[in-house]
């Protein structure tokens, strides 16, 4: 997988949790659907919009592990089995703002992904707490403020940035990559960010 940035992330405007991933070019990436009715995170990958070649699988590690434990491990694998790495939640630092550690194939931590203004969530979640005006603000507060998460590598400097952009309707993503990085960190870092976003997409 050989990637050119900025990649787009846009949900689609839907009852069911669906997003696509386009290059620079416009060229269609991946289609993501997270399952339904589940009682783990559950997320496949698609090369094509009919949604008939899939590439990837990713889940939650353990039974209900997605909904209870905020160390859950997120696994991600190819269709064929062979695993590609995991997103593992960084416990009660996530509850502060976005934490992860992004593990390759063989466990290890690769890169570190964090929330480059988590107070912005905590000021969100204080405002949205006050009965019905509190509600209103947040709408405005969500549009106008939109979070950053850094990703870096090893030697703990920044490699990609992730933008939530402004909108009111779709929720839109944007990743670029701040220097030159390996071509097969690729596909652990796209799978890896589509978890997160999945994960902190109501955050601002």
């Amino acid at each position: 997988m050989n990637l050119t940035f900025p990649l787009t992330v846009t949900f689609k405007f839907s009852l069911f949790t669906e997003l696509r991933v386009h290059d620079a070019g416009g060229g269609l990436i991946a289609v993501v659907k997270e399952k339904t009715f589940s009682v783990r995170d559950e997320v496949r990958v698609f090369s094509d919009e009919t949604r008939t070649r899939q590439t990837h699988g990713m889940k939650a590690q353990g039974f209900m592990a997605g909904a209870l434990d905020w160390r859950a491990k997120r696994l991600i694998s190819r269709t064929g089995g062979s695993p590609v790495g995991a997103l593992q939640a960084q416990g009660l630092r996530t509850l502060w703002g976005a934490a992860y550690d992004l593990l390759g194939p063989d466990g290890q931590p690769r890169f570190t992904i964090r929330d480059d203004h988590p107070w912005l969530g905590v000021i969100e979640g204080v405002i949205g707490a006050v009965p019905f005006i509190g509600d209103l603000i947040a709408m405005g507060f969500d549009y106008l403020v939109n979070p950053t998460y850094t990703v870096s590598g090893a030697d703990g400097l920044p490699t990609y940035r992730v933008h939530k952009k402004r909108s009111f309707l779709a929720r839109r993503f944007t990743i670029e990559e701040l220097r030159p990085s390996q071509p097969e960190d690729d596909e652990l870092v796209l799978l890896g960010l589509i978890q997160l976003i999945l994960r902190e997409r109501e955050r601002g």
